[in-house]
């Protein structure tokens, strides 16, 4: 029966995963999402309390699985950085819906309250992945990995923003080579803080 469980619990986020970044969260309702996972909207209720909690679930999910994935770059310097964004890319190019569904949520809750939890956790989260990119680049200059790198900060929010750029981009044209697209952009990047490639 717990096998069960977590088995339909699994169903439930992978399908409301894929509806929300299609349909987006206010165009979703649970008896789609049960649907497609195979079940009564009264079982998704039960797992997750409600929409706006099974909702917190999937960004749990997200993240979760994110982070596990890309563990193994953390402390390579700005060299496991970058290898972790083309891995990212990568993914991205083979769960399409994974890249929809992030630009699509959050693309939904920029009007939200700035105390709404949604917005709240893309806001924080990419404060802190702001934080974090500074200090691989500051590490890498005192490391003598990077010749150069007069504004970490700045950096670290261009790389987002080149980021949440691609996304978009190649979501709209899927012509566009995200993988390469990402390689050019880290190359030109690194040649200007002097990097020892």
């Amino acid at each position: 029966m717990q096998q069960r469980g977590v088995d339909r619990r699994r169903a439930i986020l992978d399908a409301a995963g894929e509806l929300f970044g299609r349909q987006g969260y206010r165009g979703t309702g649970l008896a789609a999402i049960a649907a497609d996972a195979g079940i009564t909207a009264s079982a998704v209720v039960h797992h997750f309390g409600s929409k706006e909690g099974l909702l917190q679930a999937v960004l749990d999910d997200y993240d979760e699985r994110s982070a596990s994935r890309l563990a193994h770059y953390v402390g390579q310097g700005v060299t496991g950085l970058v290898d972790a964004m083309l891995d990212n890319a990568e993914h991205m190019t083979h769960n399409v819906h994974l890249a929809t569904l992030h630009t699509t949520l959050q693309s939904e809750h920029l009007e939200a309250a700035e105390d709404h939890p949604v917005r709240r956790r893309f806001l924080d989260r990419n404060r802190m992945l702001r934080k974090a990119i500074a200090a691989i680049f500051r590490t890498a200059v005192a490391d003598g990995e990077l010749a150069s790198c007069p504004d970490p900060e700045a950096i670290a929010t261009e790389i987002l923003a080149f980021q949440e750029g691609a996304l978009v981009l190649w979501r709209l044209d899927p012509t566009v080579d995200l993988h390469a697209l990402y390689a050019n952009y880290f190359r030109r990047l690194l040649t200007d803080c002097g990097a020892k490639m």
